[in-house]
């Protein structure tokens, strides 16, 4: 008998003790609509939109600036864990404005954070940057002008929205993607209003309408219009064909449309054979279209190794 209750209160021993939840309070419809709302804006996971709405009491905007300040001071922190990390994946971005144009590569780790959102806006902001650099450097050019920008020089100009610099849109970008990530460089070009064009194109997946298109590679055009001017359509037309050009091409040199054609080893741009045309040289193309005439490029492809700066 004494024997049984033991076993029974040894038995009993071994049942775990129960355990008590206390449930989580319910979210409210305002609430998760401005959880998915600052995640919409920001990017980050729920979990810190939850903690950026808690100490902010709620406020959608509040919380949007406590998460951006917390993922840049995080950012800058990251940089210094993945400096020298190989960044040979990225994006080549080009934005066409009137008679301006620049084109800008930013370097990743991985092809896969190349076709992320938030990396995608860092390269738009330095597009911007540079259009925006490109806008204040100098009066309407009497002809072509070119100019190169370093890393450095890039980290330093401000982004898309006027303020806050480059390198802290990198730095944000790198505490939110953790990758080591590279404002490579930048270029712009500029042409006189009356008689310039500025051809572009950028291979790659993403949409050629965007307002920065984006590719792997990139190449800008500077032309002047013939005289009597073409209709837009065709100076798109033949300008973009000439870009693509420039990008299979790889040219180093315009040359002059009396140039004789030097065989496979050719990298005058007029004296190549034409991707799209190959009976004809590129300055053979351009005279029977009587369209453009090419004046300087520029050619960027993500990865390579960037030549010295000219300007």
């Amino acid at each position: 008998m004494q024997r049984a209750a033991r076993s029974a209160v040894c038995g009993a021993a071994r049942v775990p003790p129960a355990r008590f939840f206390r449930a989580a309070p319910p979210v409210l419809a305002a609430d998760k609509e401005a959880l998915l709302e600052l995640r919409r804006r920001t990017g980050l996971p729920f979990l810190q939109c939850r903690e950026a709405l808690r100490r902010c009491g709620g406020e959608l905007g509040q919380a949007e600036a406590w998460l951006q300040e917390q993922a840049q001071r995080q950012g800058w922190s990251k940089a210094t864990q993945v400096r020298g990390r190989r960044t040979r994946e990225g994006l080549v971005g080009l934005l066409r404005e009137g008679p301006a144009a620049a084109m800008v590569e930013v370097n990743c780790e991985t092809d896969f954070v190349a076709r992320n959102a938030e990396f995608q806006r860092l390269v738009e902001q330095a597009a911007l940057g540079t259009m925006a650099h490109c806008r204040a450097a100098a009066a309407p050019p009497t002809c072509c002008t070119k100019h190169l920008l370093r890393e450095d020089e890039l980290a330093q100009l401000q982004g898309g929205d006027g303020g806050t610099l480059l390198s802290d849109h990198l730095a944000l970008a790198i505490g939110k993607l953790g990758e080591n990530l590279i404002l490579r460089r930048a270029a712009w070009l500029r042409v006189p209003e009356e008689d310039g064009y500025i051809a572009a194109y950028a291979h790659g997946w993403l949409p050629a309408a965007a307002p920065v298109a984006m590719g792997t590679y990139g190449a800008l055009v500077a032309c002047r219009v013939t005289e009597p001017r073409p209709p837009a359509a065709t100076l798109e037309e033949v300008g973009r064909k000439v870009a693509q050009h420039v990008v299979g091409m790889a040219p180093t040199a315009v040359g002059t449309p009396q140039d004789q054609p030097r065989g496979e080893e050719e990298t005058r741009l007029l004296a190549q054979s034409f991707l799209l045309e190959p009976g004809l040289t590129v300055g053979q193309f351009l005279g029977a279209r009587g369209a453009l005439a090419v004046r300087d490029f520029l050619r960027f492809r993500c990865g390579e190794e960037p030549p010295g700066r000219g300007g």
